[in-house]
């Protein structure tokens, strides 16, 4: 028997459609709905925390939590009249929190196995144990973070470094960009959050800042998807005691016409727009009152490659020097006290260089051997330290600023 032709591409649109539902099924298990990643904690502030997690299938997401005395709410994500179900990769903003503040939080999300129009079907529930988390406080005159950068797609790093910054508590973990070498496919990225989870990222909030590498590959346009910040976007602000910092997303290290991209970026435009945010973002209220101002920027400025340690630095690339070109002159006029940067795989204390950079610049290192180093700052009334480690414990080198407001 003859099968016409739309008959038979008929036919097979339909084994293409069962197939792939079967591969869905295939991938997400037959057991009960999983947690394959989180909860970590994102885009925290003195009054808000956003709580993160993804399943291995569609399903519901809610947080339970409560100040460490006292009872239970819950919370949950809506948009536009809709509770946010049906979804993989959950986020969840627990607002009107008090500063300084330790709560108490689980996640808990049920499996959605079909979502019709007038009846939903639900299936097992998984939940998370319970966790603690501080909000952030301006009043906290004495603390410290952490900073990772480039630490592409190396897991292992995370529990190996923390054990080298040393036991003083610290508020928040940076992440400054390349900690994938390419957004290719999600199983590295929930690779590299389960690290981070069992290393601080459940009880210490995460702030994952955008790499060059993190613009690359099938994902990367997704990535904003696995992260929250304050304004939904790769640049903002955030406050904590005395310092306010400002986050850059300094974009590709190349042209956007350079063949690598295939005529799919557009960094020159958008870092134009990022400049304009900057200079208004530089007499903010908040910006103009902060005794300390910190930039993070994954990209150093171009002044601030040059030979460390008897190590040659890569040649210029023209993303860095637009960096400078769009940020560098309100920076420099802004009063800022220190950056703190990544991307060339070599650590560095740069000092200020007025005209340029009147500011110290610290550089972390690269992914591999004794390359790879963590930065810990350490904020007082006094001043900011930062130190720079090796993974053995020793010290590389150290930027010390003054307080001079």
């Amino acid at each position: 028997m003859r099968i016409n032709r739309r008959l038979w591409l008929f036919l097979a649109l339909i084994g293409a459609a069962a197939w792939t539902q079967t591969l869905a099924q295939n991938q997400a298990g037959s057991g009960p709905v999983r947690i394959v990643a989180g909860p970590y904690l994102q885009s925290p502030s003195a009054d808000s925390m956003t709580i993160m997690w993804i399943t291995d299938r569609n399903a519901t997401g809610v947080v339970e939590y409560g100040a460490s005395e006292g009872g239970l709410k819950t919370a949950l994500g809506s948009h536009d009249g809709l509770i946010d179900s049906n979804e993989r990769i959950h986020k969840v903003a627990l607002i009107g929190l008090s500063p300084g503040t330790a709560y108490r939080y689980r996640i808990v999300s049920r499996e959605i196995s079909n979502f019709g129009p007038y009846k939903v079907d639900f299936g097992g529930t998984v939940e998370s144990g319970f966790q603690e988390f501080r909000t952030l406080d301006r009043r906290k005159q004495d603390y410290s973070f952490l900073v990772f950068n480039d630490l592409h797609d190396i897991p292992a790093t995370f529990p190996e470094l923390l054990k080298a910054a040393g036991e003083r508590p610290y508020d928040f973990v940076v992440l400054n960009g390349d900690v994938l070498s390419d957004f290719s496919n999600e199983s590295q990225i929930t690779l590299m959050l389960s690290a981070a989870v069992s290393s601080f990222a459940s009880r210490v909030p995460l702030i994952w800042i955008r790499g060059n590498h993190e613009t690359r590959g099938a994902m990367a346009r997704q990535f904003a998807s696995y992260i929250a910040s304050p304004n939904g976007r790769y640049f903002y602000t955030f406050d904590h005691g005395p310092v306010h910092f400002v986050v850059l997303d300094t974009g590709e290290d190349k042209n956007d016409s350079n063949p690598e991209y295939s005529g799919l970026v557009d960094f020159s435009r958008y870092r134009r727009e990022e400049a304009e945010w900057l200079k208004a973002e530089v007499q903010s209220e908040a910006f103009r009152r902060a005794k300390y101002r910190v930039v993070f920027a994954h990209m150093p400025f171009p002044s601030a490659s040059r030979r460390t340690e008897g190590q040659t630095i890569p040649g210029q690339m023209n993303g860095m020097a637009d960096d400078y070109q769009n940020f560098g002159a309100v920076l420099e006029n802004a009063g800022i006290d220190m950056m703190i940067s990544g991307h060339v795989h070599t650590p560095a204390i740069i000092d200020a260089e007025p005209g340029r950079h009147s500011y110290p610049i610290v550089r972390g290192g690269g992914p591999k051997g004794e390359g790879r180093t963590i930065i810990r700052v350490d904020v007082n009334d006094s001043g900011l330290e930062a130190g720079v480690l090796r993974p053995d414990g020793s010290r590389f080198g150290t930027a010390s600023v003054a307080a001079r407001r």
